[in-house]
């Protein structure tokens, strides 16, 4: 239940009206009196004097309770306004011209929290405007690098494809000649050309290998597969790589389901090593887990310009002759077609990390 409103404002002006009544009402019966005949005149000269002095208090009354804490608060009001919210209501005077203006002090301070909460909204959606904006810029890069990179497939396989069989050709011949020779005790510079002709038909395969595996769709079965036995496949694999360049491979392998092909997620796992391995100092680190596979390196990093390259096909930073470009463009490809995402960072200190996220089962 509200509590019981007490006695104000109204119940001191209507004993004041009370009592102007009253003093009208005696008023009344002295000029009577007076004008009948029957009253004294200093009685009439007392009962002017008392009204004139109930008149004068009457007002002061009014204006002290009344008309001066509305004067006030209506000074107050022009001031707020002028300064935008920021000046205070003081409640002044008594009983309801103070509680009005302790109700604008508290109407003004709910609405300067209104206020401030629109501003972190207004805040809060410009945020999510840019990030949405960032994120867009985003998808739409990356859908362009699709695009791009689904043309240079196309192209990569018709052209690996022309180049294959010749330079299969010229191994076996090449291959053939060199064994002939060798048999029949033939030139020994022309062995060695021999040799050099059939790594170098031997290095144009392998090449074009990587085109076809590049522009080619993952077409293998894809079933639950443990991302941790994939990298721990793909460790021994790299591992001999690894000791003959003086690198250490750890491993920290926690189960990690997700739903993929096998065999091309060997490929992943073993060209992303490869690449660490090349780019090392000292140290590639192996983890798999609920963020995926995760491949570490403490060498160089790659240059922020580079960045946003490394899975273009026939992109390289190496020295000519010891890569093609197109290691992590195949196992961008391979990860893109599994509906999953390959990011590449650096590190803080040193080094570059690369993380695979696939889809689980």
């Amino acid at each position: 239940m509200a509590a019981p409103r007490r006695p104000g404002l109204a119940l001191k002006l209507g004993s004041l009206l009370t009592l102007a009544v009253v003093g009208v009402m005696l008023l009344t019966s002295v000029f009577t009196r007076a004008y009948d005949g029957s009253g004294d005149t200093a009685w009439v000269a007392l009962a002017l004097a008392v009204a004139l002095a109930f008149a004068f208090a009457f007002a002061a009354a009014l204006d002290w309770l009344v008309v001066r804490p509305l004067v006030r608060l209506a000074r107050q009001v022009r001031r707020m306004e002028e300064a935008d919210l920021a000046e205070p209501f003081v409640a002044t005077g008594i009983d309801e011209p103070r509680e009005l203006g302790e109700a604008l002090e508290r109407l003004r301070t709910r609405v300067l929290l209104e206020q401030e909460g629109q501003r972190r909204l207004n805040a809060d959606l410009e945020q999510r405007v840019q990030e949405r904006t960032l994120a867009l810029a985003a998808a739409q890069r990356e859908l362009s690098d699709a695009e791009r990179l689904a043309s240079v497939g196309r192209l990569a396989g018709g052209v690996a494809h022309e180049i294959n069989n010749p330079a299969g050709v010229i191994l076996g011949r090449a291959s053939f000649l060199r064994e002939i020779l060798q048999e029949s005790g033939g030139d020994p510079e022309l062995v060695a050309d021999l040799a050099v002709m059939e790594r170098q038909a031997e290095r144009i395969r392998q090449i074009t290998g990587s085109l076809l595996r590049f522009a080619r769709k993952t077409t293998g079965e894809r079933r639950p597969v443990d991302l941790a036995d994939v990298a721990r496949d793909a460790i021994a694999l790299a591992r001999l790589e690894a000791r003959a360049r003086g690198v250490e491979l750890t491993g920290t392998l926690a189960p990690a389901p997700v739903l993929a092909d096998p065999h091309a997620l060997e490929q992943v796992a073993y060209n992303l090593l490869r690449n660490a391995i090349h780019a090392a100092r000292a140290t590639v680190r192996v983890r798999t887990g609920p963020e995926g596979l995760v491949v570490e390196d403490d060498g160089a990093g790659v240059a922020p310009e580079h960045l946003p390259r490394v899975f273009e096909p026939f992109f390289t930073t190496k020295a000519p002759g010891e890569g093609t470009g197109l290691g992590l463009a195949v196992v961008h490809g391979i990860v893109a077609e599994h509906g999953g995402r390959i990011t590449a960072e650096n590190l803080p200190d040193a080094g570059a990390r690369f993380v695979v996220s696939l889809p689980a089962p």
